[in-house]
């Protein structure tokens, strides 16, 4: 039971009131200190498994232990068999929703090793639970990252292998799954397959992504590397004017020009409807005396959060830096984008950031381990948390209808490639459209729309703001231009209005072929919010 479900009405309003007026000060005394001791011996706990217990020589007995244990569920009488799903605590996991994980049979999986670098091939080989922590230690002082590398820490190489995964260096590889070299996947009936996308499985290659653990049990993958330098050379360019940033990111990401020469890294910060910052990183060496002093560790506790810093480029003007590849990669992990300013409105003040700032950001693991069902309710009805494939075509009306239906400020453009693999080898994704497509290629432009904070009038405490409404509509102009939503957030969608969004023409064949009906939940069921989202939604909507 929710403890304040116990109190008068009155006073539970009230309470509520408070804690929403003083969140900052609730999540300074009490969130990140606990944060800080769950994180620490969480950490611990890593360490040990992988400091004492990792043998990536012992990975073909890990699988054929997981093996053993599927069997052992086919074993089970057929009527009481209950779907299965990985043992790994829904509060681990990056995604907003919490999958019924008790309602199936629970397999652990617990892969946590690099398994291999090969720099001839070009790849590195690694289990699932490898982190991106993990991985940028492990690459970058050996003079490689992957290929597209996400700016959260906590999120793992297969969590994004089976969902989405795109960052700044997408505008020239696509997503994250155009990177994966080969899955190592354990079917619904035990046996294991290696697919890539020109064997025998590659129709289960072109499935898996999007597909979150509902084809079978991710035990190890391939992705694709690429040779750095230990720099990046961050160009910070102002522009004023909806239509001239828009016009600057399709040129600068060669949305309409496929032998347009590109940056290692792009990307664009929306202070507002006219004003934007675009970011253009490349690669470099710092050898020069006036290059040391041009480099800024812009992860560093003390420093102003990464958006921030940005957006004093407004006032600034045109400017240079060059920042330590891991500070780079990892820019955005303090303030977790600009969620942290909704939670602490004082974190960015360089008092707080000088005393505290080590304690942040608080760790999603532990926000999640002590969501209650309010604070859940708040999640989608309080705040906004979307990313959204969109393609280029749409951007200037994107961020109109963003600034209608959420009112909230910094919005973040990540250019991204969606290829036309043809319609032999289709995944979730449909084909871009012929007007998306970057003439004479065999790729589309495409950008994630990210919009997280508080809706402008909950911030305010005036003005109608009804979450449902909000989102159906987004999810609406989604599915009209042909885009999609990520899955790692709550959805608003029927499942028709999922089966409309989304092509699973393919993954419903593969299924069937690879022992996953009855073995797995189906994708609809595993992604939908465990609650009641339009219900709840419509309770919490403000009046003007």
């Amino acid at each position: 039971m929710n403890p304040f479900d116990l109190l008068p009405p009155g006073l539970k309003k009230r309470l509520i009131r408070w804690l929403e007026d003083n969140r900052g000060l609730v999540i300074v005394l009490f969130c990140l200190p606990a944060s800080f001791i769950f994180d620490t011996g969480l950490s611990l706990y890593k360490w040990f498994q992988r400091t004492l217990l990792s043998a990536p020589e012992r990975h073909d007995a890990r699988v054929r232990q997981i093996q053993r244990r599927v069997g052992d569920w086919n074993k089970q009488d057929a009527p009481s068999r209950r779907p299965m799903c990985t043992s790994r605590p829904n509060w681990l996991s990056l995604s907003t929703t919490f999958f019924k994980k008790s309602e199936c049979h629970r397999i652990p999986v617990d892969l946590y090793d690099i398994l291999q670098l090969d720099t001839e091939r070009m790849v590195v080989r690694v289990e699932p639970m490898v982190t991106v922590g993990d991985i940028t230690r492990y690459l970058i002082p050996r003079g490689y990252t992957l290929a597209v590398t996400l700016e959260i820490s906590d999120a793992t190489c297969g969590g994004l292998a089976l969902g989405v995964g795109m960052t700044t260096y997408s505008h020239r590889v696509g997503l994250y799954q155009e990177t994966i070299v080969s899955y190592d996947v354990v079917l619904g009936d035990g046996s294991l397959v290696r697919a890539t996308a020109d064997n025998e499985h590659k129709d289960l290659y072109y499935c898996l992504p999007w597909s979150h653990g509902t084809l079978g049990f991710l035990v190890a993958l391939e992705l694709q590397i690429i040779p750095v330098k230990q720099f990046v050379h961050m160009r910070y360019i102002p522009v004023r004017g909806q239509k001239q940033y828009c016009d600057r990111m399709r040129e600068l990401s060669g949305a309409l020009d496929k032998d347009a020469k590109l940056p290692d890294y792009l990307e664009a910060t929306v202070f507002d409807r006219d004003s934007a910052v675009i970011m253009v990183g490349n690669f470099a060496k710092v050898d020069t005396p006036e290059k040391a002093a041009k480099v800024n560790h812009v992860t560093r506790w003390y420093k102003p959060w990464f958006y921030k810093h940005v957006e004093t480029f407004l006032t600034k003007g045109e400017s240079d830096e060059y920042i330590p590849l891991r500070d780079y990669l990892l820019r955005h992990n303090r303030a977790i984008f600009w969620v942290l300013e909704s939670m602490i409105p004082f974190g960015n003040h360089p008092v707080f950031r000088l005393f505290l700032g080590w304690l942040c950001p608080p760790k999603p693991a532990f926000l999640k381990f002590t969501t209650t069902p309010g604070i859940r309710a708040m999640t989608f009805s309080k705040q906004v948390f979307q990313d959204i494939v969109l393609p280029m075509t749409v951007l200037e009306e994107s961020i109109d209808l963003s600034e209608k239906l959420f009112d909230t400020y910094p919005v973040l453009i990540y250019p991204c490639r969606i290829y036309d693999h043809g319609p032999s080898n289709r995944g979730q994704l449909r084909s871009p459209k012929s007007d998306q497509m970057c003439p004479g290629a065999n790729y589309g432009m495409f950008y994630d729309l990210g919009v997280y904070g508080t809706p402008g009038p909950v911030r305010r405490k005036r003005g109608y703001y009804n979450p449902v409404e909000s989102m159906r509509a987004m999810e609406a102009f989604i599915r009209k231009v042909g885009g999609y939503s990520f899955l790692y957030a709550d959805i608003f969608l029927t499942e028709e209005e999922f089966n409309e969004m989304f092509d699973l023409e393919a993954y419903n064949r593969a299924r069937k072929k690879y022992h996953a009906e009855g073995a797995f939940p189906r994708l609809y069921e595993k992604v939908r919010p465990e609650v009641d989202v339009v219900k709840i939604g419509n309770e919490y909507a403000q009046a003007e």
